[in-house]
């Protein structure tokens, strides 16, 4: 039961009727309950609409999380076959020693988490600075 209902039926409830109604006060409750059932069946239309908007935003971003995760398993999965070639090159073609290899990928993984922290650290100290100038310290 929607709000504007329910204060509808508390007036209703409320205001006991006159013993001698005359046409016009009849005609001003007809009106005012006329009113009442408009806003309340708009007030229901409205939450209804609320309601599918929320739906359909919800099941967009189930279908967005969804399709997120697939693409990480993907990528994931395309990651691990390009490890695989890669170390075939530079055992099979190249004639690197297995540990070289492996000593190759793991330099280039610690070089690129270096490179990745250093950003974040350069990201955290521009927002700190943007705060402290927004804050008014200098």
């Amino acid at each position: 039961m929607s709000i504007v209902a329910y204060t509808c039926a508390l007036e209703e409830i409320q205001a006991p009727p006159a013993p001698a109604e005359t046409g016009q006060s009849h005609r001003l409750h007809s009106q005012i309950a006329d009113a009442c059932g408009g806003l309340r069946r708009l007030a229901d239309i409205q939450l209804g609409i609320w309601l599918t908007r929320l739906k359909m935003a919800a099941l967009r971003i189930v279908l967005c999380a969804t399709f997120c995760l697939l693409s990480a398993v993907l990528a994931f999965l395309a990651l691990v076959f390009l490890y695989a070639a890669l170390y075939r090159i530079l055992t099979d073609l190249l004639l690197v020693p297995t540990p070289w290899a492996l000593l190759i990928f793991a330099g280039v993984h610690f070089l690129l988490a270096g490179i990745l922290v250093a950003a974040v650290v350069i990201i955290i100290k521009s927002r700190d600075d943007q705060g402290a100038m927004a804050g008014g310290k200098a």
